[in-house]
């Protein structure tokens, strides 16, 4: 029983192992802990003897020379040229077929050489399994089309201990997810059927017809993907800090959170492509595979029975215990959220999604990104959301959508903005927001109640809202009503009085002469603003462009006044006096900018 290796998956180097060895094939059911059936894996191990004069490899001396090779009668026979010997360290012959009883000439290897040709043969097929994903045959001694084909990943390589003097054994490990037939079609056995998702039965059960996947593309497809784990669970929690107002006015006391984890470790899968004449390897790394396979499950269509559209998983009334059913159908799912972790070198892929269980009108989905910079001391925190309101027209009458409908129940957008003021607290967002606490409980320091910026979008015909706003840690404003501030304090020490005397023809330059005394302290204050545009003058006159100025108008001028106290040299101790330099103002009305700028000179005590 041959067993034929295609180095590199190039197929002018087809490497027989000869003598053949033995072949094992263990094939193992990957199931969950509570016994569900997720993929399957073929455990392929081969057993043979390397001799130190015959069979394929071929050997060489330690310098890579080629031992002789003799035919029956002891007449030397000259190597094959380069177009013939293949495989790594071109030790394959691959004009000597594997066919009925046609062997592999003996070499002669003299006695003190038989050590390196059992060496070199060990290096030989530890290069030819180096690599993951080569096409492996098996096939039987009188044909050329194989038993089965397979493209596994290689698991070990060992040798058997000993003296190494005229044969060594050796074992190979191997794992394959499929093994295909000479047409390269898969084989049934442990492999996925086609599944299907439905109401009574779940999802990712066997369709009726037992429908063959014909190849790994038709298996990714209907599956997923190969995986080494997989994992799935479903948890509801109430939700005590959550309460909601319902459209009579009544306070719902409780909500509840549903989580949803799917986690997955995909292995490395290889399977052939056919291009034209060509047969191409593909390979689709481990956590494409774990990933491919978690957002296959998460796409399930919803169910629609006699309590409207249900939650988007058909089989949550499977995970979720019996005395929870009736919250199921009698609450919706709001502010969905998905958070996704990728670890490549681990081929793990994982999803986490949370609803918000509620009676309302309307539902949330949002994501939220975090990101810090060595440029900037502040943490930034962006989140993205969108509202879709729910109509309360009923289906036999009135028209969905933003349009006006003809009776007084509020429209699909008129829910949608209602949320929105209630997530947004009525745009003006602050602490009280729910935008703002899903933002500030996403990072462990504190954010800045207003964001930095706002970008809304509306669409009435379809009753959606959409939003994204970004937060940062910066410094609550002292100055009410701005929307930048920005303070700088310079302080300059006393230091020397000296004179500078300039000496004709002195070449260490003038004479520096300490004359007594030294210089006086100063404090410089500066004050930048950025108005509201509440605060911008739109007119023409003075009243509009120079009385709205902010050290005019209270409580910014009582503010500002205050803050000045805070900086002034009247406050430190031991100031005997100080005098105030002339201050500057400067205010742009048209852009709402205003700065100050305040010096005082002052003596110690001491």
């Amino acid at each position: 029983m041959p067993i034929q290796i295609r180095y590199l998956n190039d197929d002018t180097q087809e490497c027989v192992l000869r003598p053949a060895p033995f072949i094992s094939i263990d094939h193992a059911i990957d199931k969950t802990g509570g016994g569900d059936a997720f993929g399957s894996k073929y455990n392929i191990t081969l057993t043979g003897k390397l001799l130190e004069d015959r069979g394929f490899p071929l050997a060489r001396d330690a310098m890579g020379n080629l031992f002789q090779q003799f035919d029956a009668s002891c007449n030397p026979i000259p190597w094959p040229g380069a177009a013939s010997l293949k495989g790594p360290y071109e030790t394959f012959d691959t004009s000597v077929s594997h066919y009925d009883d046609n062997r592999p000439l003996t070499q002669v290897v003299p006695a003190n050489y038989k050590l390196d040709a059992i060496l070199y043969k060990q290096k030989v097929l530890r290069a030819l399994f180096s690599i993951d994903g080569q096409r492996m045959e098996v096939t039987a001694v009188h044909g050329n089309q194989p038993e089965f084909v397979c493209y596994p990943r290689v698991v070990s390589v060992s040798f058997s201990e000993g003296i190494y003097f005229n044969q060594c054994d050796y074992t190979i490990n191997l794992e394959a997810d499929t093994l295909l037939d000479y047409q390269l079609i898969v084989d049934d056995d442990g492999n996925p059927k086609y599944l299907e998702d439905s109401a009574e039965s779940g999802p990712g059960v066997p369709s009726p017809g037992g429908y063959r996947a014909q190849s790994t593309q038709e298996i990714l497809d209907a599956s997923g993907a190969f995986l080494q784990s997989f994992g799935e669970s479903w948890s509801l929690e109430v939700d005590e800090s959550l309460g909601e107002t319902t459209i009579g006015g009544s306070l719902n006391p409780r909500s509840y959170r549903l989580t949803h984890s799917l986690n997955a470790t995909g292995k490395a899968h290889y399977y052939p492509e056919a291009v034209g004449l060509v047969t191409n390897v593909i390979k689709i790394p481990a956590w494409k595979n774990a990933k491919a396979y978690v957002q296959k499950r998460l796409m399930r269509p919803e169910i629609i029975d006699a309590y409207g559209p249900q939650m988007i998983y058909p089989n949550v009334e499977g995970h979720i215990g019996s005395g929870t059913l009736s919250l199921i159908k009698q609450y919706k799912g709001f502010d969905h959220s998905r958070t996704e972790e990728v670890n490549v070198s681990d081929g793990s892929y994982s999803v986490t999604e949370t609803w918000l269980l509620a009676s309302g009108t309307a539902y949330e989905n949002y994501s939220m990104s975090i990101s810090s910079e060595m440029s900037s001391p502040f943490v930034s925190v962006s989140i993205d959301g969108s509202i879709k309101g729910l109509s309360e027209i009923s289906p036999s009458g009135e028209i969905y959508g933003g349009r006006k409908p003809k009776t007084n129940q509020p429209n699909a957008y008129q829910n949608a903005l209602k949320k929105y003021l209630a997530v947004s607290n009525s745009s003006k967002f602050g602490i009280a927001s729910s935008v703002y606490k899903r933002a500030n409980n996403s990072v462990a320091v504190e954010l800045n109640s207003q964001p930095t910026s706002i970008s809304l979008g509306t669409n009435e015909y379809d009753g959606t809202i959409t939003y994204n706003l970004s937060f940062d840690n910066r410094p609550t404003n002292i100055i009410s009503g701005v929307l930048t501030e920005n303070i700088s304090v310079t302080d300059t020490y006393p230091g020397d009085v000296f004179a500078v005397i300039p000496v004709l023809g002195r070449a260490t330059g003038p004479v520096l002469q300490y004359i007594g005394g030294r210089t006086e302290y100063h404090r410089d204050v500066s004050i930048e603003l950025l108005m509201d545009y509440t605060d911008i003058p739109y007119g023409h006159d003075r009243k509009s462009l120079y009385l709205q100025k902010p050290s005019l108008v209270e409580p910014t001028r009582t503010q500002i006044r205050k803050l000045i106290q805070e900086f002034s040299p009247a406050n430190e101790p031991g100031v005997r006096k100080y005098f105030i330099d002339p201050p500057s103002e400067q205010w742009t009305p048209k852009e709402g900018r205003y700065s100050f700028n305040l010096s005082w000179t002052y003596e110690l005590d001491k």
